[in-house]
């Protein structure tokens, strides 16, 4: 439960690894593993303090939204309503994807780490109460 709830400060270690050195080797062990997964184009990139984060902002959005569902946890959902949060939310970021490849729009970062949040989010949720289990009235939920 801990590693899926600190996918939330992942595309932090650059940064956070400029500030203790101990997790240099933690950001370079994970190298491999960002260029993999994401384009990594540092003009959609956010930067803190003079250092891009290890993904683009979509993908941080993504991780940031997995660490907190998972530590939230909350509304606890059913397959039914998780699967129609998860579509909802991945339809959303694929518009987003769209409107800014036809030129609707131009690259708008806050928008992109909201999109991706919105996708992580019942996604850490969901997969956070697979790994509890269901307790209480989560068991009841989950046939809703």
């Amino acid at each position: 439960m801990a590693l899926l709830a600190s996918l939330g400060v992942w595309p932090l270690l650059p940064v956070l690894a400029e500030a203790w050195l101990a997790l240099a080797p933690l950001a370079h062990l994970l190298e491999p593993w960002f260029a993999l997964q994401c384009e990594r184009d540092p003009a959609r990139t956010l930067w803190l303090g003079g250092t891009p984060l290890a993904v683009c902002a979509r993908c941080s959005g993504i991780y940031f939204g997995l660490g907190i569902g998972a530590l939230v946890r909350r509304p606890a959902l059913g397959a039914r309503r998780l699967a129609l949060a998860v579509g909802g939310a991945a339809a959303l970021l694929l518009l987003d994807i769209a409107l800014e490849h036809n030129g609707t729009h131009g690259n708008w970062a806050a928008w992109r780490v909201v999109t991706g949040s919105l996708l992580g989010y019942p996604v850490g949720a969901g997969l956070a109460a697979l790994i509890a289990g269901p307790t209480g009235s989560e068991a009841r939920n989950a046939t809703a």
